[in-house]
């Protein structure tokens, strides 16, 4: 959780000395895969990879309008929901990149694609739907998105919709089912 916070710190003073970017603009970091971030098998483990995907996605921020718009009103950038599909280990000492990639957005969800590249080939996939949040509700991104200058809403592809079509359902479900009171 050190190195988590150590890096939002120093994506946060390094956004006073890069270019700013736009809300939508498609974003790319090289990382190299560090002995911590691996498993017994010195591949990078399937754990790390939403930590990369959380780093890119702080960078949009920071270099962005959403800094002003978000962070300083003191609201909470948030994930909704991810998905990841694992093609190709990640070898210990290699060097990849994660580019981030707008996918769209609605009245609640900002959708993104995160693409896991070594050596021209795509190891990985994450697609992630976010929201902002003030005092665990959701605020109005319409009004964020504006004050950020997207003029027009762009909806996402259908299959990143449709990856993330019955999360809700899953969830009601599993309350249903009541899993906190069962004993194991």
């Amino acid at each position: 959780m050190i190195y988590y916070w150590y890096s939002i710190i120093k994506i946060l003073i390094l956004r006073n000395f890069q270019s700013e970017v736009n809300y939508d603009q498609t974003i790319k970091r090289t990382f190299r895969v560090g002995p911590f971030d691996c498993d017994g098998l010195r591949v990078m483990t399937a754990a790390k990879y939403p930590v990369y995907m959380d780093f890119i996605r702080w960078e949009l921020i920071a270099r962005s309008k959403l800094y002003k718009a978000i962070v300083k009103r003191k609201l909470a950038p948030s994930l909704g929901s991810q998905k990841i599909i694992y093609r190709k280990p990640l070898k210990i000492w290699s060097k990849f990149d994660v580019i981030l990639e707008s996918a769209g957005m609605d009245d609640k969800w900002v959708y993104y694609v995160h693409y896991f590249e070594q050596e021209n080939e795509v190891k990985a996939i994450g697609i992630a739907r976010t929201l902002v949040w003030k005092r665990d509700t959701p605020t109005a991104l319409t009004d964020i998105m504006k004050e950020v200058g997207a003029t027009e809403k762009i909806d996402p592809p259908l299959w990143v919709l449709n990856i993330f079509k019955e999360d809700k359902e899953i969830i009601e479900n599993a309350n249903k089912k009541n899993y906190s009171q069962q004993r194991v």
